[in-house]
């Protein structure tokens, strides 16, 4: 799928889009869909990245649920607009995985077990500021840059009753600037496709509490820290009813990923051990329908 919207939003660039030459004052859209995702995180040993390299390893998979949106942009004066934005995914469905080895490259598994991850959210926020770089009668291209952050509330729970008090969270934040550019296409009189693909670069840190571990500090059992980058792709349909209002439809994808980070476990008895976090990945993808409201 990204390689799909990266293609699309390219092939605007060449042959045009949505014109703008009568920009609206300010514009909100709603939107709600489904929003699913995939987050997994794994230690090594040692600071070293050693002993063994991979040591334990949680993997999220298919977290989703119900997702709403709200977007707002404000054209302030001439070509400059300010903007915002607002997503959030309740999360009703997902599994996670927890692993354990003893030797290098996920070998000699000591540990091996699937548990359920219906609860929790993803939560999105962003503001920044735009400007209008190609404004044609069948071209528009706009740049923005600005501060993004998202949080993702996770869980391990088992739905089987065989671990009742089973109710671990982790809880993860991705935040820092972006650079985004969108494109305009028009397919008719009333039909536009509109394109966006943002590069984000973050600070990554995650905190997590291990309730059933009696060893471990709570409600901040450790943490996690680095630094990381992301990539975001959108493409939507939106059609015009009247002056005013417009309905979309569309989908997009995201995979952010960090780099080697720190892992510092907290002791019951006091004090911390620190490892090295190997990397932390997400990826998911959102589907959604709304309307856009212009004055």
């Amino acid at each position: 799928m990204k390689k799909i919207l990266l293609t699309c939003f390219l092939t605007f660039a060449v042959i045009g889009g949505y014109a703008q030459t009568a920009p609206r004052k300010l514009s909100l859209s709603v939107t709600t869909g489904y929003g699913q995702q995939d987050l997994k995180w794994s230690i090594a040993g040692n600071l070293a990245g050693q002993n063994p390299n991979i040591y334990s390893e949680l993997q999220w998979k298919k977290v989703g649920g119900v997702l709403l949106t709200a977007t707002g942009e404000w054209n302030v004066w001439k070509q400059f607009m300010l903007t915002a934005g607002y997503a959030n995914v309740f999360t009703t469905s997902g599994a996670v995985r927890d692993n354990d080895y003893n030797g290098d490259n996920r070998t000699n598994m000591v540990y091996d077990d699937l548990f359920d991850a219906d609860k929790g959210y993803l939560r999105d926020w962003s503001i920044g500021a735009g400007y209008v770089l190609l404004n044609k009668s069948r071209f528009a291209l706009n740049g923005y840059a600005g501060y993004n952050a998202s949080t993702q509330s996770l869980y391990i729970l088992d739905r089987t009753g065989n671990i009742s008090d089973l109710n671990s969270t982790y809880k993860a934040s991705w935040k820092g600037v972006f650079v985004r550019a969108t494109g305009f296409l028009t397919i008719s009189s009333k039909l536009n496709v509109n394109a966006a693909l943002q590069y984000n670069q973050a600070n990554y840190s995650a905190a997590a509490d291990w309730n059933l571990i009696q060893t471990f500090q709570h409600p901040v059992s450790y943490r996690h820290a680095a630094n990381g980058f992301g990539i975001d792709g959108d493409l939507k349909l939106v059609y015009k009813l009247c002056d005013k209002l417009a309905i979309q439809a569309g989908g997009g994808y995201y995979n952010w990923q960090t780099g080697n980070g720190i892992d510092e476990l907290f002791l019951s008895a006091g004090g911390s051990n620190k490892t090295q976090l190997n990397k932390a990945e997400r990826e998911g993808y959102r589907l959604s329908a709304g309307v856009t409201i212009r004055w």
